[in-house]
């Protein structure tokens, strides 16, 4: 993002805003600070000029991140916090809420929510935001927290490994999900992983349930779930090899697992 030198009235403007609204302000706010310096018209330019340098960041529609006068072009309000913004009812989730939780040490470049309607992307600095509709009995998992005195929406742990799987699978959903249960046993709430594995696709149960298989951890419960359907899935389309008692087919790479582990 290109930064420019700011004029000393762009520069105290943006102060004031900062000191009084904090790092998020609406064009309302703005007018309002402005009005002293200059008219509508010039007040509308100078967003637009600062927005074009990269001192404001436009959120969404009349709304706008203040970028740290020392940040140098770097988005200074956490993503989590944008992706609230962009959409209030949604929750981030995947890889980026087990960043959050201490259980993915990779740098996100997209963060994934799960939202109850469907949204386009949308790109802000390096960071891309996409949105996955969801149904309302999935719509769970979550809770408020605080970053910098903003609010954001973020998964638990547990819910952002089923969420991967429910709406993503594929052999790298599969294989993270797997590491992360390896991990992080100590860490995860069994009983409501379990429970939020449930709530999801027979499909999301059954791969769930060949991965407790694998870990060699009771998957008794995920089984009864599926009581009396005879249903057969594939965890990819050109999967091959068949586990009976899930009537899943998978891909062999993760019997490796189970040599590891057992059953």
């Amino acid at each position: 993002m290109k930064k420019t030198i700011l004029a000393d009235k762009d520069g105290e403007l943006l102060e004031l805003l900062i000191a009084k609204y904090g790092k998020l302000v609406t064009s309302v706010e703005i007018e309002a600070e402005a009005k002293a310096i200059w008219d509508y018209q010039q007040t509308h330019n100078r967003i637009q000029q600062l927005v074009k340098n990269g001192w404001l960041i436009r959120i969404k529609r009349s709304l706008y991140a203040i970028n740290d006068l020392s940040s140098r072009g770097l988005l200074s309000v956490s993503p989590y916090v944008i992706a609230a913004l962009l959409v209030e009812d949604s929750y981030v989730s995947f890889e980026a809420a087990l960043n959050y939780r201490g259980m993915f040490d990779q740098f996100v470049r997209q963060f994934t929510s799960i939202s109850l309607k469907q949204y386009k992307e949308k790109k802000l600095e390096a960071i891309e935001y996409q949105f996955i509709k969801s149904q309302k009995k999935l719509f769970v998992g979550w809770e408020k927290v605080e970053i910098e005195g903003m609010t954001a929406k973020i998964a638990y742990a547990e819910k952002a490994l089923v969420d991967l799987v429910h709406f993503r699978t594929g052999r790298y959903v599969v294989d993270l999900v797997i590491e992360k249960l390896q991990t992080y046993e100590k860490d995860i709430n069994i009983e409501l992983l379990t429970y939020y594995i449930g709530l999801a696709s027979q499909k999301t149960v059954k791969i769930f349930g060949l991965i407790f298989d694998f870990l060699g951890w009771d998957s008794k419960e995920l089984f009864q779930n599926l009581a009396g359907n005879r249903s057969t899935h594939w965890m990819s389309t050109n999967d091959k090899t068949f586990n009976a008692k899930w009537r899943l087919y998978y891909d062999e790479y993760f019997n490796k697992y189970q040599t590891e582990k057992g059953d």
